[in-house]
Parts: structure tokens; sequence; C-alpha cells
């Protein structure tokens, strides 16, 4: 092998590094971009200000931005206005009801109690769990009211209207996956295309068998024969 052929072998060799390197900064970029915003999507999953307080029985309005799944948390710990209501840690039973203010339409608020989801201030002056779901068609606003089956006004308790926190949360975490896949797949890429490179060059320049036989010559005898 000439001295040409070695510097240009090393030239492809080190295009082949380059291309695995160069797939790895655009991995990492990807992943960066698709991550970058998941500290602020989950503390404002976890902002309970965008939820609506209503003290049961009693009514209030909700505003429903867009269309989806929503949630009513029941908070057997809570503070209204410097007012604290503490409760038992199941949802007591309540007959409620939510009608669109634009066209008077009801929509269903379904029990939906989840022990599981729930969710607590640091200090827990606000502990709330899922007690129904609301399914939103039509954004807008609606009148959300909740009674007792016997309608008594005792005792009174805090239900929160708004964002599922923990499906919010699961729909957070899953954003990244495909940022993540897909620089995988970038790397992967850039590995067997590195790889591909390094191959065809090594078999391009490293002589053949039948080359080094053709370079050494003929075989030379002595003259005695066999």
């Amino acid at each position: 092998m000439d001295r040409q052929t070695t510097k240009s072998s090393r030239w492809y060799y080190g295009f082949a590094a380059l291309v695995f390197v160069f797939g790895c900064l655009i991995a990492i970029t990807i992943t960066v971009l698709g991550t970058r915003e998941l500290p602020s999507l989950i503390a404002e999953a976890h902002d309970l200000s965008r939820m609506t307080l209503v003290v049961i029985p009693g009514s209030t309005e909700v505003t429903f931005p867009e269309t989806g799944a929503y949630a009513v948390y029941y908070e057997y710990r809570s503070v209204i206005d410097d007012v604290e209501y503490a409760g038992c840690e199941t949802p007591p039973g309540l007959v409620c009801s939510l009608t669109s203010s634009a066209t008077g339409a009801d929509v269903p608020v379904v029990p939906d109690y989840v022990e599981t989801n729930r969710y607590s201030t640091g200090k827990g002056s606000r502990v709330g769990v899922l007690a129904m779901s609301i399914t939103i068609d039509e954004p807008g606003i609606y009148t959300f009211s909740c009674r007792y089956p016997d309608d008594r006004p005792e005792p009174r308790v805090v239900l929160a209207v708004g964002h599922n926190i923990v499906w919010e949360l699961f729909g957070i975490a899953a954003r990244p996956l495909g940022s993540i896949f897909l620089s995988m797949a970038v790397v992967f890429s850039s590995a067997v295309a590195a790889i591909t490179i390094a191959i065809v060059v090594a078999l391009k320049t490293h002589p053949s068998k039948k080359q080094l036989d053709a370079a050494e010559g003929p075989a030379h005898t002595d003259g005695c024969g066999a």
C-alpha cells in the first residue's frame, strides 16, 4: 500500500468517526430541546391556583378553556378566605351537575373516586383526592353545583374543579419519549453509517491475496526440477 493510499484511507476513517460524533451531537441537541420545558410543565401541573374551589352545598362558575377530560377533587383539608375545612378522607355522597352557560346543556359529572390520585400542598393545608370526572366537548363557562341527596346543609365541604393532575403529569412524562427515541435512532444510524464507511475503506485499501501474489512476481525455481 503506497503512502498516498494510506493517507487517503486515514482521511476516510476520520470522516467515519466524524459522522458518529456529529450524530451524537444531534442526538444530544434533540434530547435537550425535548426535555428543557419539563420543569416548568411539572410546576404548572402542580399549580393548584388553576383549580376552581366551591363550598358544597353550593355552586360556582367554572371556565373550561379547552375540550378534554377534567377532574373534580374532594379537598378533605382546605382553606378558603382564611376559613379551614376538614372532613373524612373519603368523598361524601353528592348529587352534582354541570350546565353550560351558553347553551344550557348539561354535562355528566361521573363519580370517579381514585384513592391514589391525590395532591397535597407543602404544609398540607390543602389535600385533595379525585372524586369525579368531567368531559368537556365545548370550551366555555359552566355552572357547577352540588348538594346532598337529602338536601341537608351540613357538613360543608370543598370541591376543586380543574385539570386531572395525575393524568397531566403522565402526559408531561410521555412528551420527551419521542425525542429520546429519535435521539437513539440518530445515534444508531450514525454508528451504522460510520461502521459502513470504515468497512468499505478497509475493503478498498487492504490488498487481496491475488494482489499480493502479483506484486511478488512469478515464483523462481533452481532449475533442478521436481
